[in-house]
């Protein structure tokens, strides 16, 4: 009996760890998708930086 409940609570043991695992991977893949949208954030702020610099510019050439 003893062996069973040894081996039961080994299983049990290393559902959690692959649990944990995917958990980790669903954390880093969230982790992922928010840096790609905050680095797209960025790229359209520096474009959008980029035109009214250069508006500004042509405006104070007049």
């Amino acid at each position: 009996m003893t062996k069973i409940v040894k081996a039961a609570s080994i299983s049990i043991a290393a559902l959690l760890l692959l649990g944990g695992c995917t958990t980790d991977q669903t954390a880093r893949d969230m982790a992922q998708r928010a840096m790609d949208t905050a680095n797209s954030a960025q790229a359209c702020c520096n474009s959008n930086t980029e035109r009214l610099d250069r508006m500004y510019q042509k405006i104070m050439g007049k």
